[in-house]
Order: structure tokens, then C-alpha cells, then sequence
């Protein structure tokens, strides 16, 4: 099995199951939030640790890791929002998720100049569909 597919299947598991045990605590918000990013760092803290990784960052990777970091953490405020909140968990994390996947396919064809090919395309439509399908009554 490929490393790709290895990360592909945790990542996954991982970010499919977390909104759900986060759910079962019934705390969200901010503060919530914060609790989830703050104990996040612990597992590629560790991972840094164990492998010996003391690599650090340019001026010129570092503005862009911090604009992203920021990024995440305001959309990680609305997706706990959701996920701990009154729509159901099937609906709620699902089409987030999904809305998700066509901002970054849109991006990366549009910022990076990634190809645009009928796979894909049918990909899109298809995540359209499923947004479409799932939303919210």
C-alpha cells in the first residue's frame, strides 16, 4: 500500500471521525475550538520530536504558513459551529466538507494552472450534486 493511500485513509478516518467525537461533547464555540487546536498540536509536535525534524521555515515559506494557519483556524470556528450545533451531523459536516473540496479544486486550477479535464469536471459536478443532495431542509 502506498504511502499516498496510507495518508489518504487516515486522513479520512481522522477528519471524518474527529467533528463526530467533537459533537459528543456538546461544547463548541471559540473556546471549543481552541481546545481542539491546542490539542492538535500535540500530534505533529510529536511527530517532529520522534522523526527529528528541526527544519525551519524561510521569511519567504513562513508569511504564507501563517495567512494559512489563520485561514484555518477562522474556518475551524464555523466548522465547530456545525458540527456541534442543531443540524443534523449528517447534513452539517458532510456538505462543509464538500463546499470545501470545490473551493480547493477551483483554487488549484485557478492559482496553480492545474488542468482542467473531464475527470474532474465530473468530479466537480458530482460534489455539486451531493451538496445538493444533503442540504439542509
Amino acid at each position: 500500500m502506498s504511502t499516498e493511500l496510507v495518508c489518504i485513509l487516515l486522513v479520512a478516518a481522522f477528519w471524518g471521525g474527529y467533528p463526530l467525537v467533537a459533537r459528543l461533547s456538546g461544547f463548541g464555540g471559540p473556546l471549543g475550538t481552541l481546545v481542539l487546536g491546542i490539542v492538535a498540536l500535540v500530534p505533529p509536535a510529536a511527530a517532529a520530536w520522534l522523526v527529528g525534524d528541526t527544519a525551519r521555515p524561510t521569511r519567504g515559506e513562513l508569511w504564507p504558513l501563517v495567512v494559512a494557519g489563520l485561514m484555518q483556524g477562522a474556518g475551524l470556528i464555523a466548522f465547530v459551529r456545525l458540527a456541534t450545533g442543531k443540524l443534523e451531523a449528517s447534513v452539517a459536516i458532510p456538505v462543509s466538507d464538500v463546499a470545501m473540496l470545490i473551493v480547493t479544486t477551483v483554487g488549484a486550477i485557478l492559482f496553480f494552472h492545474e488542468a482542467v479535464t473531464l475527470q474532474k469536471l465530473a468530479g466537480f459536478g458530482l460534489l455539486l450534486a451531493g451538496i445538493f443532495l444533503l442540504r439542509p431542509a
